[in-house]
């Protein structure tokens, strides 16, 4: 369980776990903004808002398989 030019360093895989953490933080965030920006600007039901956010999660989730796929590729290659 290896990545190129890692050495067995613990704070490498920390580092990508606290960015996974903080992506998914910032897709959230993105899809609540965004959502209420287009509920604003069209006039649209409240429930765009919940919908925005649900979405941000999931690509958030999306994006951290995707992470979690390359790092373990990385680790086995």
């Amino acid at each position: 369980m290896r990545i190129p030019g890692n050495d067995g360093n613990l704070w490498v895989a920390a580092a990508y776990i606290s960015g996974a953490g903080f992506l998914l933080a910032m897709y959230i965030v993105v899809g609540f903004l965004s959502a209420r920006w287009l509920t604003e600007r069209f006039d649209g039901p409240n429930y765009w808002v919940a919908i925005g956010a649900i979405t941000g999660l999931v690509l958030g989730i999306v994006n951290i398989f995707v992470l979690i796929k390359k790092f373990l590729g990385a680790q086995n290659g």
